[in-house]
């Protein structure tokens, strides 16, 4: 845990007047309204608690637990936030018909008002298209990273382009192996991952077991960031089942469609679910996986808490770590043309604002002080997804201070997403960091006997995750070279835009 640099980093944009020349009155009237009119409606979507939640989060009653560390804490003593006005996007398309699945809608409350509309966002927009329209909209587009390099027949060039290697490629299909393994009959992993075939020969299971949904998207989003889906490679059935078991055990509510899977901390399970369900229908343009993406995606909207942020279960106070696998999520749903409201990304940008103090280039679990290096990269990461420039100083200064860090030797979650990160903002940070993360996962993948191909470290959320997590985890680390295009693409890169 580091300490924040308070400097104030905020800058004043000039001016731009011209003297001499006069306004025609009606234009000055036309501009003044239009701006109100764009004002109100923002308002019209926050919380019902009024504008003053908007701008002042320090007079909301929202829970902040005392943590050391982010990553999935218990979620005792938190209580659900008050409602937001927050609907999920058009449901005409359900079922009425829920899956079989006990109902989790009977224990947790999930605030429902009538649908309102708002401007939807996808990547078939043109940069003219999006200049053209109003400045909030534009500002509700993520940044788009392509995932055309998943092309496993490119994936060594890229790789060895962007500093990865053959050994780096080999440990990533030694991994994928292992995963494909320890795939259960029912299409579903799971973090005890020592039953049915394994039957415990593989040391270090997981502590949690109604982690199924997180666990098979996680694997799944290893798979399809190697380029494997379920119409292509050598994983198809593979991928497929674990596509399908998601399908099937989705639970439709008013709010959309529920990953919860009973869990006390169920928006890991959906979050994380439904960030594979996305890629997967970005990567096939599968009918079926289209629907149950935008369900997820839907209950995503509805579940955001009215700060902007996710906790353990829909509507509790957010926490960043959370609020990453959503926004994930919702950035692959908008590049696979899904429907993600305006207002719900605004709302990430106000809830990354509680996170750390003005200026400031570190981030906190749930507010600012709680400062941590896995935060760092994430809320950091989500900015730049947001459109900042990798010039920024607070994205060097928190580039800077990762880099002297360097990786963890035992935190799989931090070097994760310090290595995307750093990936995207490029030299000379990425190329300083790089070298040492990528030697030591492959120094340290298991070489022999039914563990061969999967990673641990031991931390105590390695000991919850377990070796299926911790192997995931490291995979889609080694993938970082080729599954998302760079945000920065420089000319000399190979990938072709």
């Amino acid at each position: 845990m580091t300490e924040t640099n308070e400097a104030d980093r905020q800058e004043t944009a000039p001016q731009n007047t011209v003297p001499g020349r006069r306004v025609p009155a009606l234009l000055i009237s036309v501009i003044a309204h239009t701006l109100l009119l764009l004002i109100l409606a923002l308002l019209a979507t926050e919380s019902p608690f009024g504008i003053q939640t908007r701008f002042d989060f320090t007079a909301t009653n929202a829970v902040d637990p005392a943590v050391e560390s982010p990553q999935m804490q218990l979620a005792s003593g938190l209580s659900p936030a008050p409602p937001t006005q927050v609907q999920p996007a058009d449901t005409s398309t359900r079922s009425s018909q829920p899956n079989t699945l006990n109902s989790v809608s009977e224990t947790l409350s999930v605030a429902h008002a009538e649908p309102t509309k708002e401007p939807m966002f996808n990547t078939a927009q043109s940069l003219q298209q999006i200049l053209r329209a109003t400045s909030s909209t534009a500002s509700a587009a993520f940044a788009s990273t392509g995932v055309d390099g998943r092309n496993p027949t490119r994936r060594l060039q890229l790789a060895k382009a962007r500093g990865g290697s053959v050994q780096s490629e080999a440990a990533v299909e030694r991994a994928l192996e292992w995963l494909a393994a320890h795939q259960r009959p029912n299409g579903s992993w799971s973090l005890v991952h020592d039953t049915g075939d394994c039957d415990g020969r593989c040391r270090n299971a997981g502590s949690q077991e109604r982690f199924d949904p997180a666990a098979t998207g996680l694997a799944l989003l290893a798979f399809l960031g190697a380029g494997y889906t379920q119409d292509a490679g050598k994983y198809q059935d593979t991928v497929r089942k674990g596509t399908y078991f998601l399908i099937q055990i989705m639970e439709e509510t008013p709010q959309g469609g529920s990953l919860l899977y009973q869990s006390d901390r169920g928006m890991y399970n959906h979050g994380i679910a439904a960030f594979a369900l996305c890629e997967a229908y970005q990567m096939t343009g599968d009918p079926d996986i289209k629907r149950t993406a935008q369900l997820a995606v839907d209950f995503i909207v509805s579940a955001q808490n009215y700060q902007g942020g996710w906790g353990y279960l829909p509507k509790q106070p957010g926490d960043l770590t959370l609020s990453g696998w959503q926004t994930m999520a919702l950035k692959s749903a908008q590049a696979a043309e899904l429907q993600v409201p305006a207002s719900t990304i605004f709302r990430i940008d106000n809830f990354l604002e509680t996170q750390q103090e003005p200026g400031s280039a570190y981030f906190g679990y749930t507010k600012p002080g709680q400062e941590s290096h896995t935060c760092t990269a994430i809320g950091n990461l989500i900015r730049m997804f947001r459109g900042i420039s990798n010039t920024d100083p607070r994205i060097l200064e928190s580039a800077q201070f990762l880099n002297q860090l360097g990786r963890s030797g035992t935190d799989i979650y931090f070097n994760y997403y310090a290595s995307l990160y750093l990936f995207h903002i490029g030299d000379p940070f990425w190329s300083d960091w790089n070298p040492a993360c990528r030697e030591y996962l492959i120094r340290t993948q298991a070489t022999g006997g039914h563990e061969a191909g999967s990673w641990y470290f031991e931390n105590p959320y390695g000991k919850e995750g377990g070796r299926l997590y911790t192997t995931a985890m490291a995979a889609m680390t080694l993938e970082v070279y080729y599954r998302f295009s760079p945000l920065y693409q420089h000319a000399e890169d190979p990938f072709e835009l």
